[in-house]
């Protein structure tokens, strides 16, 4: 038997999904500021990633950026600026799924035991396996943990974690492949 969400949950699942409707709204109609938002270094690649990882349109949007300004500003500081902002923003997706925890309660499917077993003996190391590569399916993953009720604090260190391991050798790769790339064709930077 399926049981209604809370009023709590509602509220927080519905402003959750709400936001994010209208962040993905406000990305495609705007789409060209997100090109002057990296042009900002570090705050634009900080804001690129919490918008990237805060919706389901442009999940990839990210991954351009964060290479590229590897390549130009410091690696190591671009991996970690980006690994904050995309833990910051997959916290809406999160959200979401807690709003969303109805819907499970009181469903013996094989699949959520499955994965909810699994969560409970090695969450920590899948999450931080999930969040350590470039993942499609990070964002629903992190609706599933919201609606099993996995810790928010411990959902966020561990995305923040992988996150900035992937970030910075996405980073890193465009610092040695960028750089690579435009010597080989005469540009200096």
């Amino acid at each position: 038997m399926i049981r209604k969400p809370t009023k709590r949950e509602a509220l927080i699942g519905g402003l959750s999904l709400a936001l994010t409707i209208a962040g993905c709204i406000a990305i495609i109609q705007h789409r060209s500021y997100l090109d002057q938002i990296a042009q900002y270094g570090y705050i634009g690649c900080f804001i690129i990633n919490i918008v990237a990882s805060a919706t389901v349109v442009a999940p990839a949007l990210n991954l351009p950026v964060t290479f590229t300004l590897g390549g130009i500003l410091n690696p190591t500081i671009i991996g970690a600026v980006a690994g904050l902002g995309e833990a910051i923003g997959v916290v809406s997706a999160y959200l979401i799924g807690y709003g969303g925890k109805g819907f499970l309660q009181g469903n013996d499917s094989s699949l959520y035991t499955r994965f909810s077993n699994i969560l409970h003996r090695h969450g920590s190391k899948f999450i931080f396996a999930m969040a350590s590569i470039i993942n499609p399916i990070y964002y629903p993953f992190a609706v599933f943990l919201g609606m099993v009720r996995f810790g928010l604090t411990r959902f966020f260190l561990l995305t923040w974690a992988g996150r900035t391991i992937k970030d910075m050798a996405l980073a890193y790769a465009g610092c040695f492949g960028l750089r690579f790339i435009l010597q080989w064709l005469g540009i200096s930077i």
